[in-house]
């Protein structure tokens, strides 16, 4: 007797090994496949389960096909977000860090002066976090890791409120002129934003990989 639940099952198995197609995707794919196979018995009652699920299968395409097809549904928005999070932490390591004042003279730090010292080891886990993002053009799983997005967030978030607390010292300037004068500049600004698009992609790219609930097959 024919499984039809059994070939699909099978059926998927292979689009999983030969396409990068997400489950999501797969999801939406098997949903047409049942549906397909229900109308051509619906439409011809000769057709047994066998037969129609051969045909819908056929009109439905192979693996390389199916991932074209969804490729024209446009770019995704995670790309775009990823794309202008590495513009933005790209930028960053050219841009002023911060300009300050001391004894009458002015000097100014660059983004790679500040990251490249040795003695702010913190960088350095938020580089390498950074860098792994761009696994995930293809699908890698660490750059589906929750705690890579949230890492992210949250370090740019501290940047983007720590740019937010100087600016507001410096447009009220609270007058203690024993300190220097710390002017956050456009680095400060560009890196913390680029963490913080980084992880937004992220983030919509993990809702693409995200399986749906499995469906119960009724005995």
């Amino acid at each position: 007797m024919f499984d039809l639940d059994g070939r699909v099952r099978q059926w998927r198995e292979r689009q999983e090994s030969t396409s990068s197609l997400s489950p999501r995707e797969l999801d939406e794919l098997e949903d047409h496949l049942r549906a397909r196979v229900d109308l051509e018995m619906e439409l011809n009652a000769v057709l047994g389960p066998q037969q129609a699920f051969a045909i819908a299968r056929h009109e439905l395409g192979e693996a390389a096909v199916l991932e074209k097809e969804f490729a024209k549904v446009g770019k995704p928005r995670w790309k775009r977000w990823l794309v202008a999070g590495w513009a933005a932490y790209v930028a960053a390591w050219f841009l002023p860090v911060l300009r300050f004042q001391v004894l009458g003279m002015v000097d100014t730090l660059y983004g790679h002066q500040l990251f490249l010292d040795s003695e702010l080891l913190v960088f350095v886990p938020l580089h390498l976090a950074m860098l792994i993002t761009v696994s995930a053009l293809w699908g890698s799983r660490i750059s589906r890791a929750r705690w890579l997005r949230r890492l992210l967030g949250c370090a740019g978030g501290l940047v983007l409120g720590g740019f937010a607390a100087l600016a507001g010292y410096a447009v009220f300037d609270i007058g203690w002129g024993v300190l220097p004068k710390f002017i956050y500049m456009p680095a400060s600004l560009a890196w913390g934003s680029s963490m913080m698009c980084t992880a937004v992609g992220l983030r919509l790219r993990a809702r693409t990989w995200a399986s749906a609930t499995p469906k119960k097959v009724s005995a």
